[in-house]
């Protein structure tokens, strides 16, 4: 009878326990889910290549921050060109230059700066394989300058090209640039060091203003905004007509032709797509925000709206970032897949970010840079 009793008690003993800890699990079990809610959670970039599925509709990528990388200076940056993960090249201030600029290499990792060349002018771009660097030098006090390629792998100047001093370049193909001197639009060969003057800005205001059947001609200006459109010898740019955005693109191998792509009240940036169509940030009939312009179809479908700046594209073009001005006027930094001429995981992953001059996506990486009078960021977010 007492043993009976002792192991009656030894089970209650047991029972009460189980349920005071299943209890405690609980406790806590809920404490947990509500702290996992009150942090901003982290997502897991899911490749296509890991789904083996016939569905036609696929789940959406969205967004991990694998590492961030800030660096800040205490000089301002300009014209910031991407090597690779690790190393960016721009210009900085140096007083001891006739030109009081100097072009120098940064090292993320190791926060090392490397001289490139004095003396620096306005406009540096990089060659397609990344291997060469092109860009103005003046030769002395008076300012007469010079463009110069330099090897990155060799580090040092290889050869001249010419003195045709170009601004808003962009390589058409691995040998040949796009430039405009301010005067004239020319293209240069950087294997033959080969100039080819292609129209003056003259004559370039004309055919834009007879394509888009404007006689004021004073009510044009060029803008700094250039881009080549996939595998064809045309360059589209951007222009002010009489108070209006106009998107024209210019037939390298007929200078005299020269088509109205797309036009809206104002447009800030665009981008030329695999497919032909637009990328635009800017307001179309009213309302900001980013939109795709079909040129098939000759219209605009709204992506996202609000005031959005600073719009960078994958080369692979299914991501997005771009910044988004928000309700206390402060810019959101945003990523977003671009699906089917959709928009879908939209995510903020960073907040008011100064001053943002570029923002250029290598690979998985993603790079910002901001400048002020006296002090400059750079960004790199790793996804």
């Amino acid at each position: 009878m007492k043993n009976g009793s002792l192991t009656g008690n030894f089970r209650q003993y047991i029972i009460l326990s189980l349920l005071l800890l299943a209890f405690i699990l609980g406790f806590y079990g809920l404490g947990g889910i509500y702290a996992l809610s009150s942090i901003s959670s982290r997502t897991v970039v899911l490749e296509n290549s890991e789904f083996n599925t016939s569905l036609t509709s696929r789940i959406p990528e969205i967004f991990e921050i694998k590492g961030v990388t800030k660096l800040t200076n205490d000089f301002p940056i300009y014209d910031l060109q991407v090597l690779d993960h690790n190393n960016v090249i721009f210009q900085v201030p140096d007083t001891n230059s006739f030109s009081d600029a100097k072009i120098a290499e940064l090292h993320l990792d190791n926060n090392q700066l490397s001289d490139i060349a004095e003396n620096a002018g306005y406009g540096m771009i990089l060659t397609p394989d990344a291997k060469q660097l092109i860009y103005t030098k003046a030769e002395n006090i008076d300012g007469n300058s010079k463009i110069y390629m330099y090897n990155l792998e060799l580090k040092k100047e290889t050869k001249q090209i010419g003195n045709y001093l170009s601004y808003y370049q962009l390589f058409i193909d691995n040998e040949r640039y796009f430039g405009f001197t301010g005067s004239e639009f020319t293209l240069t060969n950087v294997t033959t060091s080969k100039v080819q003057q292609l129209l003056s800005y003259d004559q370039l205001l004309q055919l834009l203003a007879d394509a888009s059947g404007s006689s004021n001609l004073k009510g044009i200006t060029i803008i700094a905004e250039l881009t080549q459109k996939a595998n064809q010898d045309e360059v589209y740019l951007l222009a002010d007509i009489n108070n209006k955005s106009v998107i024209f693109a210019l037939n390298l191998n007929n200078t005299n032709k020269v088509k109205l792509v797309a036009q809206g009240e104002q447009i800030g940036q665009f981008l030329v797509m695999k497919n032909g169509n637009l990328l635009v940030q800017g307001k179309i009939e009213n309302k900001d925000g980013l939109f795709l312009y079909n040129q098939g179809t000759g219209k605009y479908k709204l992506l996202q709206e609000g005031f959005i700046t600073n719009l960078a594209l994958h080369s692979d073009e299914s991501r997005i970032a771009y910044f988004l001005v928000n309700s206390n006027q402060m810019s959101d930094l945003h990523t977003v897949n671009l699906d089917n001429e959709s928009l879908n995981s939209d995510t903020v992953i960073y907040r008011n970010i100064p001053s943002v001059q570029t923002m250029k996506w290598y690979q998985d990486d993603l790079f910002i840079s901001g400048s002020q009078l006296n002090k400059s960021e750079i960004y790199r977010f790793t996804f």
